[in-house]
């Protein structure tokens, strides 16, 4: 997987996690309001556990969400030798309902499907957390079924509404170039570095 490139946004800074974003991130994803909506963070969340996390990318293209120099959270996607990726985020209690998990997340889809090149990308929200589903809905994801899924917080599996956006609809949504047109603009620059222009 490529390196995770540094998005701007209007008020938002993605960027490649640090060993340094360590305690910090302790701090935000280690408050059970937020671990208790995500699959995978633990509850106590230790700051070895976080710096496990940070080393492994496991496939996955993973931003730190910072906010005036600050980390507030985190947005990425997973991809498993197929050009479905699952997108997910995070954010700092006190940065709930200001809008960033959209910002942020739009950015990282934009980049999914153009850097990424992907067919689609899939997500899941816990039913009681229908801030995640609203956030969803805004970046254009359509709700396909129901699941249930582990929460390692809470220590059991809990129901989940799946959503999925295609390579189709992202096109419209977010003016996304046309394959065709993204291909040949990658031929076009792999030319250009091999004949010197």
């Amino acid at each position: 997987m490529a390196q995770t490139p540094v998005l701007n946004t209007a008020r938002l800074t993605l960027r490649p996690f640090r060993l340094g974003d360590a305690s910090r991130f302790v701090a935000l994803a280690g408050d059970l309001a937020v671990a208790r909506m995500t699959s995978d963070i633990p509850h106590p969340l230790h700051i070895w556990q976080c710096r496990r996390w940070l080393r492994q990318a496991r496939g996955e293209v993973r931003f730190a969400i910072e906010h005036e120099g600050q980390l507030i959270g985190g947005v990425g996607y997973f991809c498993q030798r197929t050009r479905v990726g699952e997108l997910g985020f995070w954010l700092g209690q006190d940065y709930w309902g200001q809008g960033f998990a959209t910002e942020a997340s739009r950015a990282v889809v934009t980049y999914a499907f153009t850097a990424g090149n992907l067919e689609a990308l899939t997500s899941a929200n816990f039913i009681d957390n229908p801030a995640s589903a609203r956030i969803l809905t805004k970046l254009g994801f359509t709700a396909n079924g129901r699941m249930r899924t582990q929460s390692v917080a809470r220590g059991h599996e809990i129901d989940c509404t799946t959503w999925r956006l295609e390579r189709e609809a992202a096109q419209v949504i977010y003016r996304l170039p046309q394959q065709a047109a993204v291909a040949a603009g990658a031929w076009m620059r792999l030319f250009a570095r091999i004949s010197g222009r």
